[in-house]
């Protein structure tokens, strides 16, 4: 699936290539990718799934085995942005998630769990500084580099059957995160652009504060830091330019 949207994101490069090139003009060295003044508006959205039949973690060391399940992820967010320079935008956004986990069984050091799932929705926001570096000497396609500092808050809960009635747990989320997000930006039209993102550096602190049949009252914090690129979280997005 991941491998199927990346090739489709570089055709669909392609394409906006050829299709905005005597609009936005190509081998221009002076040319500057967005004026300062432009605003813009766009959506932006991730999906992914993953599964495992069974033979799934049993390279780990033998720590995970037997594993058979599926998760879903969807996220989606609007947002906006003001070009204080050339090139250099400044924006907010507003975002949902919703992921969906279901573990049919697993065995981890010797403890087997089944019929476990799991549900988790929340809310975002975000304030973050864009540059971008325009390719080839033109207005049409250009990298850009993405500082965010990001806030969420949701649920999580986590649940199995057992003796016919459920069991498990319900939790109140947070989070704080600063993170650099690498991308390109490339124009289909005049005032209209597609990008893909991913995260490269993500460090923040996340908090849960939960309550449930198994475990009782309970609240654990912690930090975290990522310095990779996720393939699985890659975002793509449509944004319009006034």
């Amino acid at each position: 699936m991941r491998k199927g949207l990346i090739i489709l994101c570089v055709l669909l490069c392609w394409v906006s290539c050829r299709l905005s090139a005597q609009g936005r003009g190509m081998s221009n060295p002076e040319a500057v990718f967005i004026e300062k003044g432009t605003k813009s508006a766009g959506l932006q959205f991730g999906w992914e799934h993953w599964g495992a039949d069974g033979d799934e973690g049993s390279d780990l060391l033998g720590l995970i085995t037997g594993l058979e399940g599926h998760v879903h992820n969807f996220d989606i967010s609007a947002s906006g942005s003001w070009f204080i320079r050339d090139n250099t935008s400044v924006g907010v956004a507003i975002g949902y998630t919703d992921m969906r986990a279901a573990v049919d069984s697993v065995s981890f050091l010797g403890n087997n769990e089944s019929d476990r799932h799991l549900f988790r929705q929340a809310l975002s926001g975000s304030i973050s500084l864009r540059q971008y570096l325009p390719l080839f000497n033109g207005k049409i396609i250009a990298m850009f580099a993405e500082g965010r500092l990001s806030g969420r808050t949701g649920y999580l809960k986590s649940y199995k059957m057992a003796d016919g009635r459920k069991e498990g747990t319900y939790s109140d989320l947070g989070r704080v995160m600063l993170g650099v997000y690498p991308g390109i930006s490339v124009f289909a039209t005049q005032d209209i652009s597609f990008e893909v993102s991913l995260p490269l550096f993500e460090l923040g602190y996340n908090w849960q504060n939960g309550s449930g049949t198994e475990s009782g009252n309970s609240i654990t914090s912690h930090g975290f830091v990522r310095f990779k690129p996720s393939l699985m979280s890659l975002k793509t997005g449509i944004v319009y330019h006034f």
